[in-house]
């Protein structure tokens, strides 16, 4: 590949990239997964630019500290967005919100290792060199360390989303899982042929997942992760017009006493809370269901009736992970909150509107006929 093509084809990726910036920076998305994504924009942005630098300057006797040092930025991005990619998915799909599991602490201690590998490289050359004449020459041994550290973790993150692939719907999981293979059959393609440099192949990448990235700025409620009323809507759409006899189940949860966390401990407690009640219901979601914020303390787990448990089944499920998370002590308390369960029919319930009102009727029934049972609780809402 001529180097003039192969600087043109990064260029015209950086374009592409930078677009996205654009467009994300216009949108003021405040939302963790949205700012990960960008890091992953930004990222890949740093490898474009710094790989058509270093074509720029190859073969130049002059500019042997500059090849150093952008063939050096190569390195350190290539690692930063494979390592930013694995927190996008750890965070997105795998994570609890809150901290990193232990996949995403793993791809930390590769990120860093990997680093430290380029660092030592500028001293000892135990990655690569640039010769008199202005020519990269590869050590081996400490190229291949590189390269087998980076996938890695891209292997340890296809495992981990493997392992949890029953959780994630499958448009999302193909995304994720293509990403780092579409780099390294590029990067395959190098080794068999060198003259092919299609460093560009990870702007592709980012572009299939920047729907991913789009779909959680629209659907996604920031503070718990769950979709919120609009992606409701679309799902319940879809589901009671696609048949005319429609038979979708839900459950509809309500936090108890969120008032009185607020008042007693502040907002930052009452947000944990609200946090908390998401992790549960997204550990007890079936695969296919649309789990939102529906608004305040409300939550709605709601799924086509044909392709998941029966609406008792997900709640027993649910009260079995807010008993996990009250092992741990916190200040305001036990988290506990109220479920209505409904399996819907054309009779009752025959659009949306008459599903989310039988739904939200049946928590507030459940609310009422366990109050008795837990007086001197708060359960203002």
């Amino acid at each position: 590949m001529d180097v003039h093509v192969g600087i043109a084809l990064d260029a015209l990726s950086v374009v592409f990239m930078l677009v996205l910036v654009g467009g994300m920076w216009g949108s003021r998305a405040k939302s963790a997964s949205s700012k990960l994504y960008f890091s992953l924009v930004v990222a890949v942005i740093v490898l474009l630019c710094s790989d058509a630098g270093y074509m720029a300057l190859l073969g130049s006797e002059e500019a042997r500290g500059a090849l150093t040092a952008v063939k050096s930025l190569y390195f350190v991005a290539n690692a930063a967005v494979i390592w930013v990619w694995a927190i996008y998915v750890d965070y997105t799909v795998l994570g609890d919100r809150t901290r990193f599991n232990a996949f995403g602490k793993l791809c930390t201690a590769i990120l860093v290792v990997n680093l430290g590998l380029v660092a030592a490289n500028v001293g000892t050359g135990c990655m690569f060199s640039i010769t008199e004449a202005g020519a990269f020459e590869v050590n081996p041994a400490g190229m291949w360390a590189f390269t087998a550290l980076n996938y890695l973790s891209a292997i340890v993150m296809l495992v981990a989303l493997l392992v949890h692939s029953a959780e994630i719907r499958r448009g999302v999981l193909v995304r994720f899982v293509l990403f780092p293979m579409i780099p390294l059959a590029a990067e395959s393609v190098h080794l068999a042929d060198p003259s092919l440099v299609l460093t560009c192949s990870y702007a592709v990448s980012a572009l299939m997942v920047y729907q991913i990235s789009q779909s959680n700025l629209v659907y996604t409620d920031e503070l718990t992760g769950l979709g919120n009323r609009r992606q409701l809507a679309d799902r319940l759409s879809r589901w009671f017009h696609d048949a005319q006899s429609a038979a979708v189940c839900g459950i509809m949860i309500d936090l108890d006493g969120l008032k009185g966390i607020n008042d007693a401990h502040g907002h930052g407690a009452g947000d944990e809370a609200l946090v908390l009640v998401g992790d549960a219901i997204r550990a007890s979601a079936p695969k296919e269901s649309v789990a939102v914020r529906y608004g305040g303390d409300e939550f709605i787990v709601a799924w086509n009736a044909d392709e998941g448990p029966e609406p008792e089944t997900v709640a027993a499920k649910l009260e079995s992970e807010k008993e996990a998370a009250n092992e741990r002590p916190r200040p305001w308390g036990p988290l506990d909150f109220s479920v209505g369960c409904l399996r819907s029919d054309a009779a009752t319930c025959p659009d949306p509107e008459a599903f989310v009102e039988r739904l939200d009727a049946l928590m507030y029934e459940a609310k009422r006929l366990k109050r008795p049972a837990s007086s001197g609780q708060a359960q203002a809402s």
